[in-house]
């Protein structure tokens, strides 16, 4: 995650002495899409590409990673669009199930709940998120290492529910009561 924030702040550097921006300009907060969101995701699951990945296409890429991160739990890339930009549903989706588990809860439950955590802004809109939001959220230590841990299995966090437990786990807060409603 270290590594990620000191990219991070490599690049919005290297943006505004080479764009010539001033700071404010360069720190715009731009929509993340998901190939961008699917990149974060690999790098907080450590997963290790093929050696051959460089070689793909973009779309290509993107199909392998949502393969990849389905194999972990992640569902949101599979069959969707690279350019598709993340909404705050797709976000509280992922980091509910990390934090509690897969269940029954209504989408907007989950933000409730992880807004409660301060890990995002009130609102049960699923309109699309700012990059900056998004990263602010899974630099949260607790909550990356939340995500690490809970998709760090094949199935991800439902295989943990299941019984099988990961080094380290502990994350697991009490579950947030079942809903009728669909996700």
């Amino acid at each position: 995650m270290r590594m990620l924030k000191i990219w991070m702040a490599v690049l919005l550097l290297g943006s505004v002495i080479f764009l010539g921006l001033s700071p404010a300009q360069a720190i715009e907060d731009e929509p993340m899409s998901n190939s961008r969101f699917a990149d974060i995701l690999i790098g907080i699951l450590e997963i290790e590409m093929p050696f051959d990945a460089d070689i793909l296409s973009d779309a290509e890429l993107f199909e392998l990673q949502g393969n990849m991160l389905s194999e972990r739990g992640i569902n949101l890339f599979v069959d969707a669009d690279p350019d598709t930009l993340v909404n705050k549903c797709d976000l509280a989706n992922v980091l509910y199930d990390a934090l509690v588990g897969p269940n029954n809860v209504a989408v907007d439950e989950k933000i409730d709940h992880l807004a409660g955590l301060n890990y995002l802004s009130q609102g049960t809109t699923c309109d699309t998120m700012g990059s900056d939001e998004i990263i602010t959220a899974l630099n949260i230590p607790k909550l990356s290492t939340a995500v690490a841990e809970a998709y760090s299995l094949p199935g991800g966090p439902g295989a943990r529910l299941a019984g099988v437990t990961v080094a380290g786990a502990g994350i697991l807060m009490a579950p947030a009561p079942e809903s009728n409603l669909d996700n």
